[in-house]
């Protein structure tokens, strides 16, 4: 196998400070599998025009560690018709080395470009094109057997018991003048903190209340009075197991729980990993207020309102905020096999702890992907789900199939044009595996039905079977067929009985 690597990795990997924490998995994955680690010559030519000579001279001495493509893939006029005109010398090299992939002289292109990535989806070839975290997830999902560490889990530590002298910190300790004397004074308070089962840290993030009366002195344009969640120290190390996710969902839930307006974030914007964080943010809807100036710095302000909707933009984006009046609930039911290692947080009290240690990405994934074959089309974004868990022994179904989780939908997909469009939407966010979908896609392509939803959470009480049946919610002797569709009584009803609250903004609070 072939990996053709972008400008910008190179200069991750060679540059004498570290500017992107993932570059070492990229490379322990690409040493692993056997991937040749291939370069362009235009790569080349773009790094021997660095201003800086010293940097040239060490790329120079570097390269002979990777393989220079010897031949250049003519550009069809088939391939050029699917791209827009050229407009600068990087669109020229970015079309180059994506006609690479496209003439299959290499299997893929690694690169942390975005507009480069959005190129190869005109192409076709998007799951061929990947960033670092796309790459990373990808081989972790398809070799959990190569996997160095266990389980990663996410739990409260007192600052006093975090090793500050840990490399995961340097970071901060460049960018924040006075961390370390912060970091200590901090010592009695908590944390999140996300660890391998080698004490490695992973993931690190620091939330605190601020009422109406904090002053805002440093940030432009002005805060109002509002009752915030700060998000004060927030990282992840690129891992492919989408903890940025499992974060981003503890923030949400500190939010609701303290009853929060708003939420904030400041971010340098230097670093590419921090790049990386604000986008994972925009995508859950954060948006750019202002700017924070703190010792000659500038820091961009993200925030997040709560307790509004706003129907411009998609479920995910307004999410923690849902709508309960003019949504369709549906009972999704879900095998046993492929339930709790697509929601561990809704795991049975009595299924077995170390089956479910977490070396799959999509497990802590906020959002999911579940593939159906059932008729039903009349489903939309924003739809309420409560997830069912068949059980496993027929003849007690009525005990054993249970009722475990809320969830929404964010988007629904069917009528794929092709194999790879498919693949490309479910795969290292579905339970499946590849043998799997290639075989739903062989053998029921025009019945499939992938649904995106966004984990809401636990039912505190799992309601089972016997229960539906004794409501008039399913009829007696028979389980839940795919997107069963039940009425906001039944809804509510259910989330009252399993002692569950779910805060909507639009009026219903359930309890």
């Amino acid at each position: 196998m072939r990996a053709l690597l972008d400008t910008n990795i190179v200069i991750h990997r060679e540059n004498t400070i570290v500017s992107n924490q993932g570059i070492g998995l990229l490379f322990y994955w690409l040493d692993k599998l056997n991937y040749t680690k291939c370069i362009h010559p235009f790569v080349i030519e773009e790094l021997r025009s660095h201003k800086n000579t010293e940097l040239q001279r060490l790329y120079d001495v570097k390269l002979t560690s990777y393989e220079v493509l010897k031949t250049i893939a003519p550009q069809t006029e088939d391939f050029k018709s699917k791209l827009p005109d050229i407009k600068s010398s990087n669109d020229k090299i970015d079309n180059q080395l994506l006609c690479e992939v496209y003439s299959k002289r290499v299997d893929l292109l690694i690169t942390e470009d975005k507009a480069l990535r959005r190129k190869a989806q005109s192409l076709n070839i998007a799951n061929k094109v990947l960033s670092i975290n796309q790459f990373v997830s990808l081989c972790t999902a398809e070799n959990p057997e190569l996997i160095n560490y266990k389980m990663l889990a996410v739990k409260k530590e007192y600052f006093g018991n975090v090793d500050l002298n840990d490399s995961f910190f340097d970071t901060f300790k460049i960018a924040y003048p006075g961390f370390e004397n912060w970091f200590s004074k901090k010592c009695d308070e908590e944390a999140y903190v996300c660890r391998t089962d080698k004490n490695d840290i992973l993931g690190f993030l620091y939330v605190k209340t601020e009422l109406e009366n904090e002053n805002y002195s440093d940030i432009e344009p002005r805060f109002s009075p509002q009752k915030r969640l700060k998000v004060g120290t927030f990282k992840i190390e690129t891992s492919g197991f989408r903890l940025g996710e499992r974060f981003v969902k503890i923030i949400f839930d500190n939010a609701l729980e303290r009853n929060v307006d708003e939420i904030y974030v400041t971010l340098f914007e230097d670093r590419p990993e921090l790049k990386a964080l604000e986008d994972l943010l925009f995508a859950w809807g954060f948006k750019k207020h202002g700017i924070k100036k703190t010792d000659g710095k500038e820091e961009v302000v993200l925030i997040k309102k709560l307790k509004q909707y706003e129907d411009s933009i998609s479920p995910k984006e307004n999410f923690p905020n849902i709508l309960f009046k003019k949504r369709k609930k549906f009972i999704l039911p879900i095998f046993p096999k492929y339930h709790t290692t697509l929601l561990p947080d809704s795991k049975l009290n009595t299924e077995n702890e170390i089956d479910f240690m977490g070396k799959i990405p999509h497990r802590y994934a906020l959002q999911k992907i579940y593939i159906s074959f059932a008729p039903e089309r009349d489903i939309n974004p924003g739809d309420l789900l409560l997830i069912y868990r068949n059980g496993e022994n027929q003849s007690r179904k009525k005990f054993e199939s249970v009722l475990t989780t809320v969830g929404i939908v964010e988007k629904i997909k069917y009528n794929f044009s092709t194999k790879e469009e498919f693949l490309t939407t479910c795969k290292n966010r579905s339970v499946f595996t590849n043998d799997e979908l290639e075989k739903f896609w062989d053998t029921k392509r025009n019945q499939l039905l992938v649904i995106s939803f966004i984990f809401v959470k636990s039912l505190s009480h799992r309601l089972t079977l016997g229960y539906l049946w004794e409501k008039n919610i399913i009829q007696a002797q028979k389980g839940p067929r795919p997107f069963t569709k039940i009425s906001d009584s039944q809804f509510n009803e259910i989330l009252k009985d399993s002692n569950t609250t779910v805060k909507f903004i639009d009026g219903e609070n359930n309890v």
